[in-house]
């Protein structure tokens, strides 16, 4: 449906651009070739938006269909209600008016497909899988939390699994829920497993076809702006799927900054990875392919304790900067001459009184880079 693919990157493009200012090193390298499998850091939940617009442009999306991106995506997002209980913090209201708003079956259309876990589900599966049954059977310790939530909100007490579907529990039904969360369930991880080996099998095809995959092997955003790990499945995937070569892309967000977060794209060179030690290189990869920004560096300095003076630090900057030259890392480009620098030095000592909570973050990110 190439209608819906174009007006998705246009979407993407449009949303990325009046929310960051995103800025992509070496524009002319964001070519990845057909074979080619991108292997993405994740950031934020955003990161899709924000890497897909430099893609589709630069392949000539509209024209040039053979050069179109396949997704790996996380599975919840084929579920009914995720709108309704991914968000957090949305109003109980919203909540019920976005339960049963739902993209699952417009998603192979623009090339995005499921991967699931065999070992981790939503409460929301496993509730949907038992909804005749009584809700304590099934969900055992995760039931009382829907009682409690009828009772707030003025609800009929909820006796049955199927009772709980419905959009005033969305945010419930989203929670994780393992094998060890309860018994009784074994046909259900049984049938999961199946579902996801189908997954995997599905993405090794679309490998083999010589199409542009992009994953992102960490599996979910960051938390704590640790690079890694790598999620289980990903080498296997690479040696299954057997791509042409594989590409990092690394993308840094710079709270540290006047107005919009900056957003800086790195897309790495076409690599070749080992049978042994896979999951190593490609982590390696990712964590070079990082792009060096200021606001990692003056986090990484604050949080280790260091006096937010502009000449030291504007003398460590450039030793930084030139050490990510010499190890051939991305870098924000102010910081590659004397005055953008200076300048951006004193725009993040600037922001970070507004952005401590942000600081760890970057920081981590910054060491991690380098580990």
């Amino acid at each position: 449906m190439p209608d819906l693919y174009d007006a998705v990157g246009h979407g993407m493009w449009a949303y990325s651009n009046a929310a960051f200012r995103v800025n992509v090193l070496d524009p002319e390298s964001f070519r990845p070739e057909p074979g080619t499998l991108v292997a993405v850091t994740h950031r934020r939940e955003t990161d899709v938006p924000v890497i897909c617009p430099p893609i589709y442009f630069a392949t000539g999306g509209r024209r040039n269909t053979t050069a179109r991106m396949h997704f790996a995506a996380r599975d919840d997002m084929f579920l009914p209600g995720f709108f309704a209980g991914f968000p957090p913090n949305l109003p109980l209201r919203a909540r019920r008016l976005l339960y049963k708003v739902g993209v699952a079956r417009w998603l192979p259309r623009v090339n995005v497909f499921p991967i699931r876990s065999a070992t981790v589900a939503r409460v929301g599966e496993v509730a949907a899988a038992r909804e005749d049954e009584p809700l304590g059977e099934v969900l055992h310790a995760r039931a009382e939390a829907f009682r409690e939530r009828a009772a707030a909100c003025g609800l009929r007490t909820p006796t049955r699994a199927g009772d709980v579907l419905r959009g005033e529990y969305a945010d419930l039904l989203w929670q994780p829920f393992t094998p060890a969360d309860g018994d009784g369930l074994e046909d259900f991880w049984s049938g999961r497993a199946a579902q996801a080996a189908g997954d995997f099998r599905t993405l090794v095809q679309v490998a083999r076809d010589g199409n542009i995959l992009i994953v992102f092997p960490e599996g979910r955003p960051s938390p704590d702006g640790e690079i890694g790990p790598i999620r289980p499945g990903i080498g296997a995937l690479v040696r299954r799927g057997r791509p042409a070569a594989v590409r990092p892309l690394a993308l840094a967000y710079d709270p540290l900054v006047r107005g919009r977060t900056h957003v800086h794209l790195a897309l790495g060179s076409p690599a070749q990875l080992p049978k042994d030690g896979l999951e190593d290189a490609l982590l390696g990869l990712l964590r070079k392919t990082l792009p060096l920004t200021c606001g990692q560096f003056v986090a990484a300095r604050l949080e280790a304790g260091a006096e937010a003076d502009p000449v030291a630090l504007e003398r460590d900057l450039a030793d930084a900067v030139a050490l990510a030259r010499e190890e051939e890392r991305p870098v924000e480009p102010d910081l590659t001459t004397a005055a953008g620098r200076s300048r951006r030095l004193a725009e993040a000592l600037a922001a970070a009184p507004a952005h401590v909570a942000d600081l760890p973050y970057l920081a981590r990110e910054y060491a991690s880079a380098r580990s």
